[in-house]
């Protein structure tokens, strides 16, 4: 059996929001994640042998995307589950003439920040103090990845 990606709905998102819940510090309202799987947000989850291994969440905006949201189950990470899926994202983007992909990362998230370089995002702006922590707040990495250069 291979890997399959499918839309995320609002019908089919309670592993997804599960998902994220468990991985966010402060994770959204369920209202406002079933929110993001409405125009103009787009959403797939990929799963493996009817087991849900993670999510994205992006937004397309005339010739730019932001990803939204992505996380892969804990029991799965680190397998590749999260490039498979932002390489699905970033081929959605391709399809659709998307010139350039934004992102934003906890400056923390030092996996995540190898991932997204790895196929060729670049850190453009630190936000100072934009999210939560345990302990008072932490930066985030503002990441564009050209598209007109990605190379798959």
């Amino acid at each position: 059996m291979s890997l399959h990606f499918t839309p995320l709905t609002e019908e089919n998102s309670q592993l997804g929001f599960q998902i994220h819940s468990n991985s966010q510090f402060k994770p959204w309202s369920r209202n406002v994640y079933d929110d993001c799987l409405t125009p103009p947000y787009f959403a797939y989850y990929l799963e493996f042998e009817d087991q849900f291994l993670g999510y994205f969440i992006g937004m397309k905006v005339v010739d730019e995307a932001t990803l939204i949201d992505i996380a892969v189950d804990k029991k799965n990470r680190g397998q590749g589950a999260g490039r498979k899926l932002l390489e699905h994202f970033i081929e959605s983007c391709r399809r659709d003439n998307i010139q350039k992909v934004w992102l934003e990362v906890r400056e923390s998230n030092f996996a995540a920040i190898r991932l997204y370089e790895s196929v060729g995002f670049n850190i453009v702006e630190t936000r100072r103090d934009y999210y939560p922590a345990k302990v008072g707040t932490e930066d985030a990495y503002i990441m564009c990845l050209e598209l007109r250069f990605y190379q798959p």
